[in-house]
């Protein structure tokens, strides 16, 4: 625990105690109903000014999961007994974003973000998985927090708290922002044209990282690859198959003309791009001539401009292909994300600072050629276009068990004040 301050400890525990809360109560994208109102509820209680559901979020939301869904974890955010039902109420229908706002008078404006949501992946249950062993796996099924962004929101609220107790050590206007929906690149765009992030100075990112050791701490990353995710619904006509295939128009034919067609664009494009064909649903019987089809689809790329070739090139490609089979196409787009660098100077910055707290004995200024897309690269941009500054941060957390999208995900929670340290430190610098 060397350079922590003794008051980190105590925050610790408390920080342990709300990993492992959220973890239990995975809530996947725009159903972080029970996360974002105990998040709010925290904040109110610690003298931030909040901005939370339709007051925060501005723009359309992508990829909404079914009304099902969402009720379904709405339902169970009621259930509980911890969280304060007015603001619940805030956040229903999918509306699951908070900010917290502390203004300190004059001085330059700082946002830290916080992501919040789960995944669709069924936790394990092998004894030596921690959170199963110690009772705190998940009590949803089919979901989990298998990426970290549980141990995100205890340092988010981590954070919050020691600040509010430090308030006069602060200058400027802190903004700890809780955004749903990161897992499918959508929710920053749908807060970021707020105008509390009109004029920001400068804004940090972070992540657990748990294929990386707890000594180690990047400062700022670089290349992350610009991402479009979109779904293709294929129109076509069902029919007998055996007593009037004539009358039908078979969906099924231009989706695996459409798959293979995309397989073979990649070879017109820089070995950096990415595109994938992640599903495909269609048909309903087999004596029936398949009448729809359904194909989800992402595409990456290092930069932003391939990044939208490769996209319009597949829109076309898949437009052809479809209208050649007598078919119609409908193309939703349901997630993206910018490719965006650190600020070098904010990295350089963060390194220094980092290096003078003694906690980490491997310190990376610069982390080069990311194979990940990151919704905060939206808000990086949007920073950075302003004329502010932004850095995305990593920290080890490593305890040798599953790492990223995996059954038996865990982290080394002691990582997580380790962060707070280093972003308190952040808030306030001058």
């Amino acid at each position: 625990m060397s350079g922590i301050p003794n008051n980190f400890k105590d925050l610790q525990e408390e920080m342990i105690q709300w990993r492992r809360l959220f973890h239990k109560h995975p809530e996947p994208a725009w159903c972080e109903f029970g996360t974002a109102t105990f998040v709010a509820q925290s904040l109110k209680k610690w003298g931030f000014t909040i901005y939370m559901g339709q007051d925060l979020i501005c723009d359309k939301r992508m990829n909404l999961p079914t009304q099902a869904t969402l009720d379904k974890f709405y339902a169970q955010a009621l259930e509980r007994h911890d969280l304060n039902k007015e603001l619940l109420e805030q956040t229903k229908g999918g509306y699951t974003a908070v900010a917290g706002v502390l203004d300190n008078g004059e001085g330059p404006v700082k946002v830290f973000r916080v992501d919040m949501d789960a995944l669709a992946i069924n936790e394990s249950q092998d004894n030596e998985h921690l959170p199963f062993k110690k009772k705190f796996a998940s009590a949803h099924d089919g979901f989990m927090h298998a990426c970290g962004h549980d141990a995100h929101t205890a340092i988010g609220l981590g954070l919050a708290k020691y600040l509010s107790q430090h308030k006069g050590s602060l200058q400027g206007k802190i903004i700890i922002l809780f955004q749903p929906a990161e897992e499918g690149l959508g929710g920053m765009a749908a807060v970021v044209k707020h105008p509390i992030f009109e004029k920001v100075d400068e804004a940090y990112g972070f992540h657990v990282w748990a294929n990386k050791e707890p000594n180690e701490f990047i400062c700022g990353t670089h290349g992350q690859l610009a991402s479009k995710k979109f779904d293709v619904e294929i129109k076509g006509k069902a029919s007998h198959a055996a007593l009037a295939p004539e009358k039908g128009i078979n969906a099924m034919l231009p989706a695996a003309e459409i798959i293979l067609s995309l397989e073979k664009l990649k070879a017109d494009f820089p070995s950096h791009i990415r595109l994938n064909i992640g599903q495909m649903q269609a048909g309903t019987a087999r004596n029936i001539i398949c009448p729809d089809a359904l194909l989800k689809i992402e595409t990456r790329a290092g930069d932003t401009i391939t990044r939208d070739k490769l996209f319009n090139a597949s829109i076309q490609l898949i437009e052809e292909i479809t209208k050649k089979h007598a078919c119609s196409c409908n193309i939703n787009l349901v997630g993206e994300a910018e490719s965006a660098s650190s600020s070098n100077d904010l990295a350089k910055s963060i390194q220094g600072l980092v290096t003078d707290t003694g906690l980490f004995t491997r310190c990376t200024e610069r982390e080069l050629h990311n194979t990940y897309s990151e919704d905060f690269c939206t808000l990086m941009n949007h920073v950075q276009n302003s004329g502010g500054k932004a850095a995305f941060m990593g920290i080890g957390a490593s305890n040798k068990s599953g790492t990223h999208h995996q059954t038996d995900f865990d982290i080394d929670e002691e990582v997580m004040v380790k962060m707070v340290s280093i972003l308190a430190g952040l808030s306030m610098s001058k």
